[in-house]
């Protein structure tokens, strides 16, 4: 039903790892910036996943606390959808994560050290100028950052912030020798070296070509992130 809070456990996306059988109903994402196929729910996220709470009475009553930050920003949503390279961070517990694809699961909250809290990873989705002289470039997480012309970002560029100020702190352009992280697919969650894009064609599309573990695959560049020049600028895999 549109709108509603709670979903049918066989209708949540598997990586959401909510048991299918010990209750008829799992929480629902909210309206936000990611889609639900590629989101989490706080609560799920919390309960389910992290396993940092026994039920959703307790996620609910850490968010009335502050205790749920998600880029900077306390949620008080339990239901707010948490997608690709977002950082929650729970202060009653000194524990930070970073959203990331890993081999068996679309997402999965890695942690990182406090230093990274403020710190996340957009890529660049759209570019369009506006009064002024100013740009605005839009994000894979919904949100817009409004720029002079002295920064020139490109389209599949990212742009690591400071959150939740939008501070850019470091333009990671996608070029040749650059790291990248894929985001999608079978290779999910690897990152290796970008040696090019290939144009796409009426029947094929852009293709980034990735050196990965010493072998050379193409995969799709929509399935693709820049994590880094040669390395990643942020922790976004499992040491």
């Amino acid at each position: 039903m549109t709108g509603s809070t709670k979903l049918n456990r066989t209708q949540a996306p598997t990586f959401w790892g909510v048991p299918r059988k010990s209750n008829h109903l799992a929480p629902n994402t909210s309206p936000g910036p990611h889609p639900k196929a590629l989101s989490i729910p706080i609560t799920v996220l919390i309960r389910d996943v992290l396993k940092l709470a026994k039920t959703a009475k307790e996620v609910r009553t850490a968010i009335v606390d502050g205790g749920v930050i998600v880029d900077g920003v306390a949620r008080r949503d339990p239901n707010f959808p948490v997608g690709l390279m977002d950082v929650l961070e729970m202060p009653l517990l000194g524990k930070t994560f970073r959203l990331v694809p890993t081999k068996t699961r679309t997402l999965y909250p890695i942690e990182v050290s406090k230093d990274e809290k403020n710190l996340k990873l957009c890529s660049i989705k759209n570019k369009v100028s506006v009064q002024k002289s100013m740009i605005q470039y839009g994000m894979h997480d919904g949100r817009s950052i409004l720029t002079g012309p002295e920064v020139n970002m490109n389209v599949s560029d990212s742009a690591l912030i400071e959150v939740p100020s939008q501070k850019i702190v470091k333009h990671v352009a996608m070029k040749k020798g650059c790291s990248i992280m894929v985001t999608g697919g079978k290779r999910q969650g690897e990152i290796g070296m970008l040696n090019e894009i290939k144009p796409g064609t009426v029947t094929r599309p852009r293709m980034a070509s990735i050196e990965i573990k010493d072998n050379n695959v193409e995969i799709p560049a929509k399935l693709v992130m820049v994590v880094g020049d040669n390395k990643p600028a942020v922790t976004v895999s499992v040491s």
